[in-house]
């Protein structure tokens, strides 16, 4: 089994589910040393190592296999998966996280992306259009 830190869309459990059809146990955590930022056109967001920042998120743990190889689908060629430590409730747990690649940097935008607004302006688009994946 695994455990993913998600940053953007997917923190969302509703997400997660029309992703990998699974319910999966979810707490805040934090990723320190990067940043997020919006996409140039696209209603979610991208993440690059940035030492002087952090980001909030959410752990899903108890992700097995085929999830795994789901969300790397779902997630695709603009972010690489890799593995970092994230803070849970004052403690240091491991975790994949999906990056943004090196070639798809240049895709991102100065602005930060913010949950609060995804889920007001696209979160019931976005979810139709997962599903429909």
């Amino acid at each position: 089994m695994y455990s993913v830190f998600t940053y953007g869309t997917l923190q969302i459990g509703s997400v997660m589910k029309a992703v990998t059809g699974k319910d999966f146990p979810s707490f805040p955590a934090t990723l320190h040393g990067y940043q997020r930022f919006k996409i140039k056109g696209k209603t979610y967001p991208g993440i690059i190592k940035n030492e002087s920042s952090a980001v909030e998120g959410t752990l899903y743990k108890g992700i097995d296999a085929e999830s795994l190889v789901l969300l790397d689908e779902f997630e695709d060629i603009s972010y690489e998966r890799c593995l970092v430590d994230v803070m849970v409730n004052d403690k240091k747990e491991n975790a994949f996280l999906y990056v943004t690649s090196e070639d798809y940097k240049q895709y991102l935008s100065s602005e930060e992306w913010s949950l609060e607004e995804f889920k007001r302006k696209h979160l019931k688009r976005y979810i139709e259009r997962v599903i429909s994946y």
